[in-house]
């Protein structure tokens, strides 16, 4: 009979976790980043300077919603 060869290899499943955390980070960035824009340029719709099509008032200088 043969003799027998071990072919047991194991596993290297924690080479991942640096691309993982850089997913995470780049998330948190974007997500960041849309809450800084969101607040620096929404107005809500019962805002003043707010003036919609065809309600008379002067648009503003600069509005492109002609």
């Amino acid at each position: 009979m043969a003799p027998h060869t071990d072919r047991y290899v194991p596993a290297n499943t924690n080479a991942g976790w640096g691309f993982a955390t850089l997913v995470l980070l780049l998330t948190a960035a974007l997500i960041v980043m849309a809450i800084v824009v969101h607040k620096s340029t929404y107005k809500p719709p019962t805002d003043v300077t707010w003036h919609g099509k065809g309600s008379g008032d002067a648009a503003p200088v600069g509005d492109l919603g002609e």
